[in-house]
């Protein structure tokens, strides 16, 4: 399958590892590497290396070489030109790039060389700040050496590897292993993206300066992105082509998830309908009771909405459920994919949209794993095709990046407790527990 991809593609090792070198010298190349969502796309080239066979020494020589050309570059940059470069509109327009890359270097020296290539924010920056501080090369050479040595398997072994399972799994998996690996890189793609919204970044200031006033850029790319692939999943289901993805994608998972007894079902009853809109019904009360403010209402107009409208998508497509599936009702989209997104997207939207973009971006990071398995949870107990939770995710995704917007425009006067997410978690494991019995037996009969 790899094999005819590549040769549909007409590329050859030498382009991959070319390419490899190339994502791996922009990624840290000064400012440059800010900007470039370099993780996901060594991701992608990694899995395509590995799944096309091509050796794993040979890409990993290829990282090295554009790592450690990245690095000389930008203390190249440093040391001839660091007057001039401080005078660029763009540099000049981001103070805080070099701020924070200066103290890091001046606290560890030579090892920040090391420490630094690790760490997104400021990897970029440190090469070019130890060239305008006078550095000695030969010093200099030494740690980018070093550091790009363990750099290159960091970033590359976990998209070869996977790439490299396509060959040890049975052909019936090829299909599942490949969507997961363009959902590892959506992920990857989005995390950097976002990361790349804070009010310094310079693609929030871009998008602020090209999008209408008073709407924030986070949550309009996010809005966007959920109905594009609503429509794309929705004309894709209704394919013969998504017919014969859901045909090839559903067996591998159902067979997965018969190794796993009860935790799938566990998992699924999180995203109950019910459970859903009565934890939303909960973070209305809680805000205006202990807060006094309207925001948790919010909440739970999003949910009930979307659970409505999901309802109404179901009898609209009249999409049939997989053979076998213990619910009758219609298929698409899934209700507990886009009530699990919709809830824990909205009210981690209430619970930090106050707060700083670092504090954003770690609680939506840590949303991410319990909306993917409540939909996952879904295809895996065989009561909905695959493409049904990826439109129901987006549906629910659409809503919270709605409500983020009305955040901006109707702000909490001061923020909610970080707790009140542990506690609405805690009350639906105690749902899950206390309903498993009887949803194994409408389940698994």
């Amino acid at each position: 399958m790899a094999e005819n991809l590549f040769a549909s593609l007409n590329l050859s090792a030498a382009s991959v590892m070319l390419l490899i070198a190339l994502v791996a010298m922009l990624e840290s190349l000064a400012f440059i590497g800010l900007l470039l969502p370099g993780v996901a796309l060594l991701f992608g080239l990694a899995f395509a290396a590995g799944s096309a066979d091509i050796a794993l020494p040979g890409c990993l020589l290829a990282a090295f070489i554009g790592a450690v050309t990245g690095d000389g570059l930008s203390f190249l940059l440093g040391r001839k030109a660091a007057p001039w470069v401080k005078r660029w509109p763009k540099v000049r327009r981001h103070p805080e790039w070099l701020q924070h890359g200066e103290a890091f270097f001046h606290r560890w020296g030579g090892l920040s060389i090391v420490s630094g290539r690790f760490i997104g924010p400021i990897r970029p920056i440190i090469p070019f700040v130890a060239g305008s501080c006078g550095m000695s090369p030969w010093r200099f050479t030494a740690f980018n050496l070093v550091s790009a040595l363990g750099w290159a398997p960091l970033y590359l072994l976990p998209g070869y590897l996977t790439g490299q399972g396509t060959h040890a799994l049975p052909s019936r998996l090829l299909p599942l292993l490949w969507s997961l690996a363009v959902l590892v890189f959506m992920l990857l793609l989005l995390q950097q993206v976002h990361r790349q919204l804070h009010p310094e970044a310079g693609l929030y200031r871009y998008l602020r300066q090209h999008l209408p006033k008073d709407w924030p850029p986070a949550p309009v790319l996010m809005l966007g992105f959920a109905l594009l692939l609503f429509i794309v999943m929705t004309l894709l289901s209704l394919s013969d082509l998504g017919h014969s993805l859901n045909r090839q994608l559903l067996p591998p998972l159902q067979q997965a998830g018969a190794h796993w007894g009860l935790w799938p079902l566990a998992i699924t009853l999180l995203g109950d309908p019910g459970l859903c809109l009565a934890l939303a019904a909960l973070s209305a009360g809680y805000g205006h009771w202990r807060h006094a403010q309207i925001q948790g209402w919010g909440v739970l107009v999003g949910v009930g909405t979307v659970l409505g409208l999901n309802i109404l998508l179901k009898l609209l497509f009249e999409q049939p459920r997989p053979p076998g599936a213990a619910l009758t009702t219609f298929s698409y989209p899934s209700g507990h994919a886009a009530g699990i997104s919709a809830l824990v997207g909205m009210s981690v939207a209430w619970v930090v949209h106050n707060r700083h973009h670092g504090l954003r971006h770690l609680g939506y990071l840590l949303a991410a794993p319990l909306i993917l398995l409540v939909a996952l949870s879904r295809p895996v107990l065989g009561v909905h095709w695959p493409l049904d939770v990826i439109a129901g995710c987006a549906e629910g995704l659409a809503a919270a990046a709605a409500y983020r917007l009305w955040l901006y425009r109707h702000p909490a006067p001061r923020p909610v407790s970080m707790a009140w997410l542990l506690l609405l978690l805690g009350t639906a494991m105690l749902y899950s527990g206390a309903r498993l019995q009887a949803a194994a037996a409408l389940y698994l009969g």
